[in-house]
């Protein structure tokens, strides 16, 4: 691979990928939408990913592409995640294309979902990805969807981090599989050099509650509230994330060995 675009490359998973592709000697194209780059390697283009045009346009020099932009709620989230990622799988027709999705397409009512469970998403959000998965899927068909959890750490503090410090409440019965973002950039970009096709888990080995994930984040459990995940929150969405394990050399670290 000589040359890679990663979209939403100002965001938390993104830069990431940035830094440590640029480190590898990728040449690394970039997109951002509302956050300039600062201080981050690569060219870069502010472009929507709804603009099929702009997005094809970026496309057509580029051996690979990782999908990373999202909008976690708002007006423009469902039109963000399915038909933005619809149209940037489009453009990506005939490269690698690696595109990240989340443990909410799950309705948590088990947890350990491994690739062959049905989606079932209860949230808005979980909703939006699970019709993005589909629909690229369906343009691309060999593409490799990185389902993944709560991601932390890294060279900037992350929505993780500061929620943690912020005095805020946490669920002691909602389970994650929390992902070191380092480990989660390293494992995507092995698998743009793998064929993997489809939904492919790649989260931390640990499953532990958003509660006791504050804690090992280190929040002052004086400071924090207990609560009890509401019916509108899928409750144990971990996953198994041993078809990963088995197939990169990347580690995929539990979140106990990394904080503990």
């Amino acid at each position: 691979m000589q040359r890679l675009l990663v979209t939403g490359g100002c965001g938390y998973l993104g830069s990431e990928l940035v830094r440590r592709a640029h480190a590898r000697g990728v040449d690394v194209v970039a997109t951002w939408w509302q956050r300039p780059p600062a201080g981050l390697p690569g060219a870069w283009h502010r472009a929507d990913v709804r603009d099929s045009d702009a997005v094809a346009r970026l496309t057509v020099d580029v051996d690979a592409v990782v999908h990373t932009a999202y909008r976690q709620g708002g007006d423009d989230a469902w039109s963000t995640n399915v038909e933005g990622s619809a149209s940037v799988a489009a453009a990506a027709a005939g490269r690698r294309l690696v595109h990240v999705s989340s443990d909410l397409v799950f309705d948590g009512r088990r947890g350990r979902y491994t690739e062959r469970d049905e989606t079932a998403p209860v949230g808005a959000y979980g909703r939006s990805k699970a019709e993005a998965e589909r629909r690229v899927a369906g343009v691309h068909p060999r593409a490799t969807i990185v389902r993944t959890s709560l991601i932390y750490g890294g060279a900037d503090p992350g929505v993780q981090e500061r929620l943690a410090h912020e005095g805020t409440r946490f669920f002691v019965d909602e389970i994650r599989s929390p992902v070191q973002v380092g480990d989660l950039a390293d494992a995507m970009l092995e698998l743009l050099a793998l064929e993997w096709a489809g939904p492919l888990h790649v989260g931390g080995a640990d499953d532990v509650s958003r509660y006791d994930f504050a804690l090992l984040l280190g929040a002052d459990p004086g400071r924090i509230e207990r609560a009890r995940t509401p019916p509108e929150r899928a409750r144990d969405v971990s996953l198994d994330s041993s078809c990963a394990a088995g197939l990169l050399a990347t580690r995929l670290r539990g979140v106990r060995s990394v904080l503990g």
